[in-house]
């Protein structure tokens, strides 16, 4: 072999002994070593041993150390920078992997002849070396560069298996379940510091004194041996609830145990044993509590039941009671206010002498007016006397409809509501406002909706209003300069219309408007105070409101509603 003949030198021999010793001594060394402090020893190392002018050592981050590099250079490159030779090398060795590859030298010397040799971890990482003497590499450096890689491989992966058992017995020994594994025989080779504080044991030595079917309650132990473990040897596994003990206090404690077989990954064949167990305690404290609450609970709804049946068996009595009472009540009520309509009697006569005056004054106007066309050749005039009777028989009807109206009142009866058209019934209203005494130079506007023509109402009553309304407001502008009376309809909504009477009179003072619908308060010298009253009344019949508010212009504004009813 070419290189052995290289060795044929007695000091050449000597120094290759001395290189492979130092290299068969640095993985002793390097026990302790990070990565990065690895890295930098071996490239102290083949920098010597290869009397090379640069030699750079990359590693790729392992279990979350940084990334580790080292370059390490000879006296000729000390002025060149290392960053530049890093990247020459590393480029030139990554472009023709372990081959030979000239490139510039960033020194004095010469070219480098640079080579490189894997390290067993990933592709990332590499051992390259530089060096500008003619003989480099030599067989005997490429062994030596051989011989380092397989050191450091070796040493990074005791290191990265040293740092994973290291972090995993972290892991387990801080879990807060209880971890262990023994032999198949059931001797305990490591118990977790939670294990060994469930079960009352001082350190892992003393957990070496007991087989683990010491640990189990003493009337599981024989299901543990014949039972458990064959299962656990057979299957690989069981999972369930057993009693163990705390050899400290004697007490004995519900787990969750996961009992499962290690086996050896290269042959198949069993290893150990091991348990993942879990402390009951608090679950089942949980569990009772729970129990405790839900027999309570039903305890009390039992009760609360009971009571609530009670309860609606007082209530069902009460109601029945009740139910009674208020029949009773609304018999006394109708009583009550058929003696209420009784004792208004005598309002009511005064009221009657109000209403019936104006179609009686009506009828004596016109009897007049007739006998005086017959007094003045009223032969010749028949049509105009038969006309005016004709209105005189109408008031006659009106007052006997008022006198019957009263009656219905007082026997407790019920008020006639029809459906009748709104615009025709106020402008007969008008008409006979217009034709009565007092009424020259009386103007009246009528504005009518015409999605407000049909009402539900009693026709007498309703003109009954419009008339007391009307005649107010003539008599207020007897005195003014402007005689104007307005009257208009709106529809409000689907359910009610408003009907409007403003006018220009005077207006109304405060103290009258506190007490305007209350019976007997008039500014009239000879008024009686009910036409108001009685318009209120009649409006509340119909089920809709009368209001009162002074006009801007002066005057005042009484408004009313109705129900309205579709035309169809």
């Amino acid at each position: 072999m070419p290189w052995v003949d290289e060795l044929a030198d007695t000091r050449a021999l000597k120094r290759c002994i001395r290189d492979l010793v130092a290299l068969t001594m640095l993985p002793a060394i390097w026990r302790d070593y990070n990565p990065q402090q690895i890295v930098d020893s071996i490239a102290a190392a083949l920098l010597s041993m290869l009397n090379a002018d640069v030699v750079h050592v990359s590693v790729p981050s392992l279990y979350g150390e940084p990334a580790a590099k080292a370059t390490r250079t000879s006296s000729a490159l000390a002025g060149a920078s290392t960053l530049l030779i890093e990247r020459a090398i590393v480029g030139a060795a990554q472009a023709r992997r372990e081959q030979v590859v000239l490139i510039e030298s960033p020194g004095p010397p010469g070219p480098l002849r640079v080579t490189a040799v894997p390290i067993g971890l990933s592709r990332e990482a590499l051992i390259v070396v530089g060096a500008t003497h003619a003989e480099f590499p030599s067989e005997i450096h490429r062994l030596l560069l051989g011989i380092a890689a397989n050191d450091t491989t070796i040493a990074l992966q005791r290191w990265q298996a040293t740092a994973e058992q290291q972090r995993l017995l972290i892991l387990i020994d801080r879990s807060s379940e209880f971890v262990g594994f023994s032999s198949l025989e059931g001797k305990p080779h490591y118990i977790n510091s939670a294990g060994r504080e469930l079960l009352g044991l001082s350190d892992s030595a003393s957990a070496g004194c007991y087989d683990i079917f010491d640990f189990f309650a003493p009337e599981e132990r024989d299901r543990a041996h014949r039972e458990l473990m064959p299962l656990v040897m057979k299957r690989g596994r069981w999972l369930g609830e057993v009693n163990l003990r705390n050899f400290t206090t004697g007490e004995i404690i519900p787990f969750l145990v996961d009992w499962f077989r290690i086996d050896d990954p290269r042959c198949g064949r069993p290893m150990n044993m091991a348990t993942v167990s879990r402390d009951l305690r608090d679950r089942k404290t949980h569990e009772a509590d729970l129990r405790r609450l839900n027999e309570s609970l039903e305890r009390r709804v039992v009760e609360r039941t009971s009571e609530l049946a009670d309860a609606l068996d007082r209530l069902t009595v009460e109601a029945t009671e009740r139910s009674r009472a208020d029949s009773r009540a609304r018999e006394l009520q109708l009583e009550l206010f058929h003696a209420s309509r009784l004792s208004a009697a005598g309002h009511m006569a005064g009221a009657l002498a109000h209403e019936l005056n104006q179609p009686l004054t009506a009828v004596v106007n016109s009897v007049n007016a007739a006998r005086r066309m017959m007094a003045n050749g009223g032969h010749q005039r028949l049509d105009t006397v038969r006309d005016v009777l004709d209105e005189a028989v109408e008031q006659t009807l009106r007052a006997g409809e008022i006198i019957r109206r009263l009656r219905d009142f007082v026997s407790r009866g019920e008020t006639e509501m029809r459906i009748e058209n709104l615009p025709a019934l106020i402008s007969e209203a008008s008409g006979l406002v217009c034709a009565g005494a007092g009424a020259g130079g009386l103007k009246v506007r009528l504005q009518f909706d015409a999605g407000a023509e049909t009402v539900l109402g009693n026709r007498i009553q309703l003109q009954q209003v419009m008339l007391n309304l009307m005649r107010n407001a003539q008599e207020a502008m007897a005195l003014g300069e402007r005689n104007e009376l307005d009257v208009t309809t709106a529809r409000l909504d689907e359910d009610s219309i408003e009907v409007t009477v403003m006018d220009c009179g005077v207006g109304l003072p405060e103290d009258v408007v506190e007490h305007l619908f209350e019976p007997f308060h008039t500014t009239k010298r000879n008024g009686m105070g009910l036409g108001l009253s009685i318009c209120r009344s009649i409006v509340d019949v119909h089920g809709g409101k009368m209001r009162y508010r002074p006009n801007e212009g002066g005057g005042a504004v009484f408004s009313f509603t109705l129900p309205a009813m579709s035309t169809e």
